[in-house]
């Protein structure tokens, strides 16, 4: 069973206590008492599980984990109002999904949340769960090991760029609208580390940006149509951020892995960087590429109501380049 604490260097998951009755009840906004505090840790007990409080020098909620089987959990969560957006309830859930997988060799955790909670939905998507089914309001979500892999090469004809533009799932179907794109794939590029993991890239320690790895025809679809696509979806004028998006993984940038695209490249970006006064689009060779987990591939096909920050009227624009010739 779990251990008494689970830290970080933010925060402490611990068991709850009967003592915490009053700081458990201002997580729920409203009077517990010592009586419904033994019914939670009771009931908790009864479904095989426990509930841990998340400490950061001060009780601003909960964490669940119950239903323990052989080889999986669920969790759920609960935390303080004023605190959700100070990414504690991103750090608890990242915390104890790390703690299963590796302390107690669960290989899936499932957890669920309300449709309509945003909030809710971002901690956990952001924390890597893979949205598994929708029915009667909720939505269900599973965590499982994962692995991604370096990027493969490629033989034949087509040639390849890579684009960071923000969130990987929107600018991997804005570029699957052009004639000529051959393939797509969804990865982290240019990073620090080995084998990223996306709850990894979402905490911004790995350098990671999410990226698109495009495979083209050059005799159907032209570098500079390429890029005058990208441009058209994102922001140059920002740095770490594209739409309501923050951190460094959405960072853009375009890296090349063909020498001989380079001096185009550098002549594109110097006639876009004059239509601005800020910016901060990177253009760089590439120096490594991670294969995203399967279940970004393609996201947004799986998952047509998903999130994306690119505007309708910037894809319409991005379809309306086919009608260009060569």
């Amino acid at each position: 069973m779990l251990e008494e604490k689970i830290r970080s260097d933010r925060m402490t998951l611990r068991r709850l206590r009967i003592e915490d009755a009053e700081a458990f009840s201002a997580v729920f906004g409203k009077g517990i008492g010592n009586e419904k505090a033994e019914e939670y840790l009771s009931v908790s007990m009864e479904r095989e599980g426990v509930i841990m409080v998340i400490d950061t020098g001060m009780i601003i909620g909960f964490i669940e984990v119950f239903h323990i089987e052989a080889h999986a959990a669920e969790i759920g969560y609960r935390i303080m109002p004023e605190y959700r957006n100070q990414k504690y309830a991103k750090d608890a859930v990242f915390l104890l999904t790390k703690y299963l997988h590796e302390h107690e060799h669960i290989r899936k955790i499932t957890a669920k949340t309300r449709t309509d909670n945003e909030w809710s939905v971002r901690v956990l998507e952001h924390n890597g769960y893979e949205r598994i089914r929708e029915e009667n309001g909720l939505r269900y979500y599973a965590h499982y090991l994962k692995e991604t892999k370096e990027m493969e090469t490629h033989a034949g004809s087509e040639k390849e760029i890579i684009l960071a533009g923000g969130c990987f799932w929107g600018l991997e179907r804005a570029f699957r609208l052009l004639d000529g794109v051959k393939h797509t794939s969804t990865g982290y590029a240019n990073g620090n580390t080995e084998a990223p993991v996306y709850e990894e890239v979402c905490r911004n320690e790995t350098g990671y940006k999410e990226a698109v790895r495009i495979l083209y025809d050059p005799d159907t679809l032209s570098l500079d149509t390429i890029l005058e696509a990208f441009f058209l979806c994102i922001d140059p004028t920002v740095k770490n951020r594209q739409g309501n998006d923050i951190g460094t993984q959405y960072q853009t940038g375009v890296y090349y892995t063909d020498e001989s695209d380079r001096e185009k490249l550098k002549a594109i970006f110097a006639a876009e960087k004059k239509k601005y006064e800020n910016f901060y689009t990177e253009l760089e060779p590439l120096k490594n590429f991670w294969t995203a987990e399967e279940y970004h591939q393609n996201y947004l096909e799986k998952h047509p109501d998903g999130y994306c920050h690119i505007a309708f009227e910037e894809m319409e624009k991005i379809r309306a380049l086919n009608r260009r010739k060569l």
